[in-house]
Parts: C-alpha cells; structure tokens; sequence
C-alpha cells in the first residue's frame, strides 16, 4: 500500500495523519443551497512521513492535522470535543484552501482522536448542482447530487481529498419531508444524535458504509425519488414518472454483478448495489459511488442497447473502488482496467466477437483523443505529471482505452490459461488497498517470475511513461466491424450505383438484421475518415436525407447514434443538423456528448455564433464540472 507517496492534487497532511473514519451531521437546505452540519473524523498519526510536495503547506508539523477544502465556510472546530485553534491558508489556484487545525496546546498521542468540523457548503460548491424544479422530470420539487470525483470531495466536506485516504463512514441527512436521500453507502438506522426529524416538515435518513472509501465516491443525491427491485441485492431509483422505464433499462444489473464475481474470482463484498438515474445535467455516462451508481439518462434507449456503462459500473466495484489508484496520476489502473473488465462480461454475456468489436471500435476514439491533444502531450501518457494540474483537465478517454490495451497486451503475453489466475491474485493482494503503477509493475514481475512466464516483451517505461498512442497496436478479428464497413462502402458508391431512391441496393429496408448501435458508431467512422482522406467523397447532403429516412438517425433514442449523426453532418457542412444539435445541448450536460458538438459547432464559421448564444443561454444549466470545461474549449477555439 503506497501511503507514503504525497498526492500532488492535495494540500492534506496524509503523509502525516490517517483520517480512517467519519461521523456526518448534514441539514440539506434547499432555499439556501447549502449542506451544513458536523463532520466528525477519527485521525490518528500515520508512519511519520514527511511531507512533500510544491503544493503543501511547508510550516505542517506534527501537531497540526491539514485538510483540504474548497469555497467551506469553517464555523468552529474541536478536538477531543475541546474548541481547537484553526486557519484557512491562502488559496490555491486549482487545489483550494488547506484547513490546519492546531493539535497544541496538549498535542495528542498515538493513537486516535477526534476532530471534529462545523461548517457549510457554498451555494457554488463545484461537488454539488441544486436543480430547481423546472429542471426536473415532475417539475414540482428541487433536486440535489454531488459529485466529488476527481478533486471536489473538498468542497462538499474537510477531508483528506485524495484517492489514496480511505475511510469509512456513517451519515444522518435532514431532508425535506417530501424528499428521499441516498448517498454511496448501505441504508440504515440513524444514529442516536438525529434518530428523529428536528420537525414535522423533515425526515432524516441515515447510512453506513463499512468498506473504506476514498473522498471521491463520497456523494449524496437528494429529491423526489422512487424505486423498483430490479435483483436480489439491486434497486434502481428515480423520479417516479420515469421509474418503470429506468427499471426495464437497466434490468440486467444482476447478470453483470454474477459475471464479473466469475470472472474476478472474488467476490461482491459492498452489500447492495442501487443505481440512481439522475436528471439530464449529470455530467458522466455513469459514476461507480459505492452501493448507489449515479447513471446519466442518455442511457435510456428503450431497449437496453446502451445498458453496457452499467456493466462498466459495476466492474468499478473490484477495479477502482475495491483496489485504488494512489493518486490520479495512476488513474490508468482505475479505468483501464475496468474497461476490461466490462469487456470480459460483455464477451460472456453475448459472445467473443463482440470483446473485439467494442475494442476496436473503441481505438478510433482513442486516436482521436491522441490527435487532439497531441502525440507528444503529456495528457496522453499512461501516468502523465499532475502538478498543479487539475485532473478534471486531464480527463479523456486516453486512461481507459490505452489502459485496457495494456491490460490486453499483457493479457496476451502472460497467456490465456494463467491470465484468470492473475486477474484473481492481482485483485486479491491489493483489495482495500491502493496501488501505484510500480507497484502494479512490480506485482506483475513477481507474479510471473514465480511461474516462469517471460516478460521480456513488455516494455514498462513505453507503455507506461511514453506519450501518444500504444507502442504495440491492438491485433484482434473484427468480424461485426467488417459488416458496418461494408454497408459504409456501399454508401461512398458514386451515384450511378445507387438505386433510384438514391439509396444503396436494400438500404432502404432499415438496418441489417441483429445490428447493435456498436456497427453504427463503425458505420459514421468509416464515413468521417472518407471525408477527412478523399476530397472528392461521394457523400452529399442528398445522400445524409436519404440516410437519414432509411435509418432514422435524427429520431432515434440511442443518444450514441445521434451524436455520432450530428457529428457527421457537421463535418459534412450539412445546415439541417444545426436546430437538433442545438435541441440535444439543451437536452442532456454529458461531456461526452456536449464538449464535442460546442467544439465543432464553434469551429463552423457559419453557425459559431449558435454555440457561444446556446451556451450563453443555457450554460446555467450544465453541472459545474461541465460548466467550466465547456467555458475553456469556447475559449481556446476562439
């Protein structure tokens, strides 16, 4: 366990101090838009390691513990419930503002203590978005969640704000009467201090979450909430005019979790497993909080084609909530593995060409981040350098699918009869833990050196420390890739091939049979490389109509579709995608689907003036994270 390695993204005194348990008092205010309440840890010293770090308070001793936060109002602090002398040091540009609480003038030994925080949120907290009630689905109650993942665990409570400081918890949140809180833990008895409501007009609700857990999978979600049982250990929530299609959507969360317990070989150890389907602004696909996966509604399809993130979720529970990434700079272990992960249930629920599919499919992405920021940048290393970086900046799809072809690579090399037993040692030898990539490295080494499998293919500082795309390029058949490139082909024939709709031979009857939206993003692929490589490409803005009526992509539901059309026609200069890209902004904050088309959209010299007056206009709406990202990438294009 690497815990004498400094996080370069926090100002805690980790090194120094262990917060290992908390204690939450929350009164959620809705007029206010604030948390309030008392945060109380169980600190007690770590192994005496110094502290490091450009980004550290350099006067920490070993009588002050420092916390991190960010835009708290710090009203009193205690320690061993006797008031206890604070400060807030200057704020940092990215990292906020380190709180040091004085441990003199008695000091406090080895063993634990108590220190405990009266305080509250920011109306701005970038962890929280109070939706009013006009952006919800009933339109008659606000709407509250949070998300602290990478760095805003800080501006939602003090706390050690690195992926490296576990805790575990208890919690007793005020509410409204009419509200329902969940938060990343198991449902339980309020603690005696707040078993009953101040008043007839709130409720309390109280939650336990034994596992310890990083501050960034702490999270809350507060509204008017219902929920359906989807499995035996699985209830999925949310508003309840959509509830029952949340529950047909996302139906098959027990098969995942039986898989990925097969295929890890360990099994589920978090107790239940809910998912939340959040409103639109949730800026993810997903977030894997212990016990509660928050889900954006862009999954929502109708026929659980888009239901793979869950398995994606789910996978989280071993790699990345159960064994941890260090600091964010190792994020690569979190999501490429996961990625396999969910690829391997995948492949088990619905066979083994489509492990290949999705992994090829998904190197396109991959090329592009790359191509985007640079094959030099620093951001398209596996373990790029956070300094004085935030990690939201670094986010992209580099971590998750340079990372799984690394899992596949070493996969291949290590062999497929030993690599299961692998997968399960890995896990178990750093479960509850967190881990490094040297110390990944070095577990791999050890392990394969006992049973005589060669590594000598495997070049660690390439794979790991190098920028731009995998030193070894992913080597798998793609049979269901070669059917969409195929009908893509069919599509780039001069005009004189076409029948007389204007439509390739039987393309006018719908989709090939047993298609899956994965052949469509490989479809749009293929037509967006024709356009960047043959000036003279067949496709017109004829053509788009006429595939759109075959198809129906401007009316489909699987929001992967849509924002892969979109993008095309913008690419193709095609004026009639402008008012749906302008309705799908507004529809959802997604980044994955909102920062591309703004981009793009920006980049069009014609319709630049809709992206900057649509995110003036609605740019209120997106959550925080979002928010910002968005405001940087209109800059930077302009």
């Amino acid at each position: 366990m690497a815990s004498a390695l400094a996080d370069p993204c926090s100002q805690a005194s980790e090194c120094a101090f262990r917060c290992s348990r908390l204690q939450l008092l929350w009164h959620v205010d809705f007029e206010r838009k604030v948390l309030r309440g008392c945060a109380e840890w169980t600190v007690q010293r770590s192994d005496g390691y110094a502290l490091t770090g450009d980004s550290k308070p350099k006067d920490v001793d070993d009588a002050t513990v420092v916390l991190d936060t960010k835009a708290l109002k710090i009203e009193a602090v205690r320690v061993e419930g006797k008031p206890a002398t604070f400060s807030l040091c200057d704020e940092h540009h990215v990292f906020g503002q380190a709180l040091k609480i004085s441990l003199r003038p008695a000091g406090q030994g080895d063993g634990p203590f108590q220190v405990s925080i009266d305080y509250e949120t920011s109306p701005e907290s970038s962890a929280c978005q109070w939706l009013s009630a006009e952006l919800t689905a009933g339109k008659e109650h606000p709407y509250l969640f949070t998300q602290c993942q990478a760095i805003h665990g800080r501006a939602l409570l003090p706390c050690q704000d690195s992926p490296g400081a576990k805790f575990s918890y208890e919690a007793s949140v005020t509410v409204p009467e009419w509200a329902t809180a969940l938060m990343s833990a198991r449902r339980g008895a309020a603690p005696a201090a707040a078993a009953k409501p101040p008043d007839a007009s709130t409720r309390v609700f109280a939650f336990h979450q034994p596992v310890p857990v990083p501050a960034y999978l702490f999270a809350i979600a507060v509204g008017h909430l219902a929920s359906r049982e989807v499995g035996p250990r699985s209830l999925v929530w949310s508003e309840p005019s959509m509830v029952d299609e949340v529950a047909h959507e996302f139906a098959e969360v027990e098969s995942f979790l039986q898989a990925a317990e097969e295929i890890t070989g360990q099994p589920y150890i978090w107790g239940q497993y809910d998912l939340l389907c959040l409103p639109p602004s949730f800026p993810y696909g997903g977030m894997e909080n212990p016990c509660l996966t928050f889900l954006t509604p862009t999954l929502i399809a109708g026929d659980r084609s888009l239901a793979g993130v869950v398995a994606h979720e789910v996978s989280h529970s071993w790699t990345g909530n159960l064994l941890t990434n260090h600091t964010w700079e190792h994020f690569w272990l979190n999501e490429g593995w996961t990625v396999w992960l969910e690829r391997r249930i995948e492949a088990k629920m619905h066979g083994e060409t489509w492990y290949a599919f999705s992994s090829l499919e998904a190197n396109d992405s991959l090329q592009e981040a790359v191509s985007r920021y640079g094959d030099s940048h620093n951001f398209t290393k596996l373990v790029p350098t956070l300094r004085d970086i935030d990690p939201d900046d670094a986010f992209s799809c580099i971590p998750y699918e340079k990372g799984f072809q690394f899992i596949h690579f070493l996969g291949e090399v290590i062999g497929s009869k030993a690599f299961p037993e692998y997968v399960t040692a890995y896990i178990g030898e750093f479960k509850m833990k967190t881990l490094t990539s040297d110390e990944f490295k070095a577990f791999t080494i050890s392990w394969c050196g006992g049973r005589g499998v060669d590594l000598s293919a495997v070049d660690w500082d390439e794979w790991l420390h190098a920028p731009g795309m995998p030193p070894v390029r992913l080597s798998l058949a793609n049979v269901e890739g070669e059917r969409a490139k195929e009908l893509a082909a069919q599509w780039l024939r001069p005009q004189s091939e076409m029948d007389p709709s204007g439509c390739p031979e039987g393309a006018a009857a719908g989709a090939p049979q047993g298609w899956r939206h994965q052949h469509w993003l490989v479809f749009f692929g293929c037509l967006s490389s024709e356009i960047d490589s043959e000036p003279s490409h067949a496709l017109s803005l004829e053509r788009l109509l006429r595939m759109d009526e075959a198809y129906g992509f401007s009316a489909s539901r699987n929001a992967e579709v849509r924002f892969r059309w979109q993008r095309l026609c913008i690419k193709l200069r095609a004026d009639f995608i402008v008012p749906q890209v302008v309705d799908f902004l507004k529809s959802q904050g997604r980044m994955k689907f909102v920062r591309p088309l703004f981009r793009e959209l920006n980049a069009w010299p014609e319709h630049a003036h809709v992206a900057t007056q649509t995110f003036e206009e609605w740019g209120g709406n997106y959550h925080p994270i979002a928010r910002k990202m968005l405001a940087q990438d209109l800059a930077a294009s302009a």
